[in-house]
């Protein structure tokens, strides 16, 4: 009690000194606060904890950061990056996979991950994870480049600093389709009778309808009669605007796919991509492609070489591979395939041109430098 009267008697002599008007109020008020300076301690900082407590409570973790980005996706309030464009419906579907295996992941290692937490070595234990469950190279990349989406955006929005994710998370994809059907085989599937089996007949057209026009199996699969055009050559094209990169292209109308719009009334018949996978291969063995094709494989960390029927390995992915690597074999430029297929670079557009050693080189002899007198070809 002596402490407080002595502090009171300083502060009077201080104002003194100061010149400061001594009013009942100014006296009541410094008074006040030297002897309940303990409570008003207290209640200071009981204020400071509750104000963080709220913000804490307020503040978006990396879950609720991922959850919210899928939401506004999948909705529209989010757009493509740098573009006024919604995100595809498939891409949502793949940011969705990536958070179902980061709450497994969470689950299984009893924790829960946010921004502080997202290291190298977060990262490097996730792909362990991933790798425990049997996961493909493609799958592991596929998921690691979704990480670093989400961490990008995080960090526009000033959530978190990705310089590690940007620097030392690398996503290496591993190119696994190494077949297509040369245009002896689209055409010997386009000729096939399949009048017994209607649904396989209907898988068929759809796929030929991508083989010959080179799209991604959610454009292909939507082609109609409505986008053929007739420009200023005389001759007729797929007029058609590609769902992810809402690019437009032009693509020359071949014959055949014309022959089967009409077929179906100009609008192509709707089906799902597994059907697709399913029933062309079974198209694919009963025209008799069923030679053995070796690929190398990875699983987890397993790797090893696997024989399967090249049936086995056609899918609705392989119809747009099978597009690129004929017109490339036919002498078309890169740059004249990328207007059609709708590729950003050359260096994505050469990973779907799937020639064999030998056909790359048969390739590389029509090159002028062969032709030239500086070579004698026998």
């Amino acid at each position: 009690m002596f402490d407080k009267l002595d502090s009171i008697v300083a502060m009077v002599d201080t104002l003194v000194k100061e010149n400061v008007e001594i009013t009942a109020d100014v006296l009541k008020e410094r008074i006040h606060t030297i002897i309940n300076a303990e409570q008003i301690a207290a209640e200071k900082q009981r204020q400071e904890e509750e104000k963080k407590k709220k913000q804490e409570q307020e503040r978006i973790t990396f879950n609720d950061f991922i959850a919210q980005y899928i939401e506004e996706c999948a909705t529209g309030g989010r757009k493509k990056k740098d573009s006024t464009l919604n995100v595809a419906p498939g891409t949502v579907k793949s940011f969705r996979g990536f958070f179902a295996q980061l709450k497994a992941y969470q689950e299984d290692r009893h924790v829960i991950i946010d921004f502080p937490d997202i290291t190298v070595a977060f990262y490097e234990d996730f792909k362990s994870f991933m790798l425990d469950k049997q996961y493909s190279p493609n799958t592991i990349a596929r998921m690691t480049k979704i990480l670093k989406t989400m961490c990008y955006a995080a960090e526009r929005v000033k959530l978190f600093d990705a310089k590690d994710i940007r620097t030392s998370v690398l996503a290496h994809p591993k190119d696994v389709d190494n077949i297509y059907l040369s245009d002896e085989r689209i055409q010997e599937l386009y000729a096939l009778d399949l009048s017994a089996h209607e649904a396989w007949e209907k898988v068929r057209d759809v796929f030929v309808v991508g083989c010959l026009t080179g799209q991604r199996v959610s454009d292909y699969k939507r082609i109609n009669k409505s986008m053929i055009v007739e420009l200023t050559d005389g001759n007729k094209y797929i007029k058609l605007r590609q769902e992810k990169t809402r690019k437009v292209v032009f693509i020359p109308l071949d014959y055949r796919v014309e022959a089967i719009l009409d077929k179906y009334n100009g609008i192509l018949p709707k089906l799902f991509d597994q059907k697709i996978n399913d029933y062309i291969k079974k198209v694919g063995e009963m025209l008799g492609w069923t030679e053995i094709v070796e690929m190398d494989e990875q699983r987890g960390s397993m790797e090893y070489t696997a024989k399967r029927r090249f049936c086995d390995l056609i899918k609705t992915h392989t119809a747009r591979r099978s597009f690129a690597t004929n017109m490339y074999r036919a002498g078309a430029s890169l740059s004249n395939i990328m207007a059609i297929t709708g590729h950003g670079s050359e260096e994505q557009l050469r990973v779907y041109l799937k020639l064999t050693d030998e056909e790359k080189a048969i390739e590389a002899r029509k090159e002028m430098y062969f032709r030239s007198n500086n070579m004698r070809i026998a």
